[in-house]
């Protein structure tokens, strides 16, 4: 797949209030709901909801604080999972089956992304650079990966073509499922 996203992803994540910090998973798990299982959560606790509403839900409840994440279903076979405060949780549960999880996590405020890191079958299998199955998805691409929001431009690139879709408005919009981390 050579596309390229037909809108700025940062700006996507921006219009969002989550670009720094923006922590999230793609996970080749089509139901939503089974990507809440697989994370561990309180399936009684799942929240029905866009991503607008899943931001606007309280971080604390009478309980305390609570860490809290959206799934949404990106494409037919993927998944999205953007974690809303600052904490993502271990890739293995999501990947368990023979899936692929990708792990992307910016911190712009300080200048630090992780390598983009992918999960198959509860084994991390190192950068998605390293891995010869994956270079035509990224080695066309004319990013300037020496920056931080040149860095992550390519990360949603390279997933966008992955999966199939790039992250944009309607994502957003869609209903998914808030959920309560373990």
């Amino acid at each position: 797949m050579r596309a390229l996203p037909p809108e700025d992803q940062l700006q996507v994540l921006r219009e969002h209030g989550i670009y720094d910090p923006f922590m999230a998973q793609w996970a080749s798990v089509d139901d939503v709901g089974e990507v809440a299982r697989r994370l561990g959560v309180d399936m009684a606790k799942t929240v029905a909801c866009d991503f607008h509403a899943a931001v606007e839900s309280p971080e604390e409840t009478g309980e305390g604080r609570r860490y809290r994440a959206w799934i949404g279903r990106l494409a037919p076979g993927w998944s999205v999972v953007v974690y809303l405060d600052g904490w993502m949780v271990d890739s293995d549960p999501l990947s368990s089956g023979g899936r692929h999880v990708f792990d992307v996590s910016c911190v712009s405020g300080t200048y630090e992304i992780e390598e983009l890191y992918y999960t198959h079958d509860g084994v991390c299998d190192g950068s998605v650079y390293e891995a010869e199955e994956y270079r035509g998805y990224w080695e066309d691409l004319k990013y300037d990966t020496a920056s931080t929001d040149g860095q992550l431009a390519e990360y949603l690139a390279i997933l966008g073509r992955i999966a199939g879709r790039f992250l944009d408005r309607e994502f957003f919009s869609s209903r998914g499922l808030l959920i309560e981390l373990p």
